[in-house]
């Protein structure tokens, strides 16, 4: 497995990734007609569309035989905090389990420390018990603070979950 920046020509992998992740994922917390509605081509055009743009957030595959297994983002904070924040962690279904969540999440934390953050927080869905226990396990916990992501509907409630780096 490699940990690297995302580049030009990673979209497509990068949107079969993010397509199955959130599929998987997000069954019983996000509508059927939505995860059925998700498409790889409009989601390929926005990832390569970001990562051909200069930006503060830094985004990250994981190969694994070269193939994208994972994806991830961290950078400045979307809030008023004195935080980094992990954007997203996606891991491939067929890749839970591997260690590429694990290498993903490092890899930004990583980052996090090098844009010069002590401490980082990032949101998971409310119901997404499997991404809740793999942060958990990884030293992440709650502060308590809750969102309802108005960007879905219904709207996605998200936890806030933080971690000292």
């Amino acid at each position: 497995m490699q940990v690297r920046r995302a580049r030009p020509g990673d979209g497509a992998g990068m949107a079969r990734v993010h397509v199955a992740a959130w599929r998987a994922a997000y069954q019983g917390i996000m509508t059927d007609d939505r995860l059925a509605g998700l498409s790889e081509r409009t989601f390929a055009q926005r990832w390569e569309s970001i990562v051909t743009s200069p930006g503060e957030v830094r985004n990250f595959v994981v190969e694994r035989d070269r193939q994208i297994v994972a994806i991830g983002s961290a950078g400045p904070p979307r809030q008023p905090v004195p935080a980094g924040e992990v954007h997203m962690v996606n891991v491939h279904p067929d890749a839970w389990g591997t260690g590429a969540g694990t290498a993903m999440l490092e890899r930004l934390q990583d980052e996090l420390r090098t844009l010069g953050y002590t401490s980082a927080y990032l949101w998971v869905a409310d119901g997404n018990q499997r991404a809740i226990t793999f942060y958990a396990n990884r030293g992440w916990s709650p502060d308590g603070e809750v969102m309802d992501d108005e960007r879905e509907s219904p709207p996605l409630r998200e936890l806030r979950y933080v971690q000292e780096l």
